[in-house]
């Protein structure tokens, strides 16, 4: 059984997808968007123009399983030719590789998401009522988690690695 602490960050993980997941099913702008389209839209809202392959990287280190090109490909179709959220345009580099940029409609869906996404982050804030003491430390605390896990998964390490 995991510790403590572990199993409650599990928990509390859990309940603050849920809340999300309910926020944004309660918005206009996800209807028809998968978890999956949604963080293809990040990443190209966040790069402003990508490629299948980059996207297909992307997803596979932030934990999305079999983020294969196939599998990429037709949620960008469906992004394309079903929503208007992506362009998509030939790569003179790669024409395997179109390069895919957010329409105007797709940049704004993605900025009505972010304001969902910031109003269940300050819920989740208030949900802990800390004081700012608290505060501080726990940010300190995820920011540590959040950079090491970074190294685990951008370096393909498999433990924690040691502080300098």
């Amino acid at each position: 059984m995991p510790d403590k602490l572990g199993f409650l960050l599990s928990e509390f993980a859990k309940k603050i997808r849920r809340y999300r997941s309910r926020e944004m099913a309660r918005t206009e702008m996800a209807v028809g968007l998968t978890e999956r389209d949604l963080a293809i839209m990040e990443f190209v809202f966040e790069k402003g123009q990508v490629t299948f392959g980059e996207i297909a990287k992307e997803l596979r280190v932030t934990g999305v399983p079999q983020a294969s090109l196939s599998s990429i490909s037709q949620r960008i179709t469906a992004l394309y030719s079903k929503h208007g959220l992506v362009d998509k345009r030939l790569n003179p580099q790669d024409q395997r590789q179109p390069i895919i940029t957010l329409t105007e409609k797709g940049k704004t869906t993605m900025e009505k998401v972010w304001e969902v996404r910031t109003r269940c982050l300050n819920k989740v804030r208030e949900s802990m009522e800390l004081d700012k003491e608290n505060a501080i430390i726990l940010e300190r605390a995820f920011s540590r988690g959040i950079e090491n896990f970074d190294k685990i998964l951008n370096n393909g390490l498999t433990q924690i690695p040691s502080a300098p």
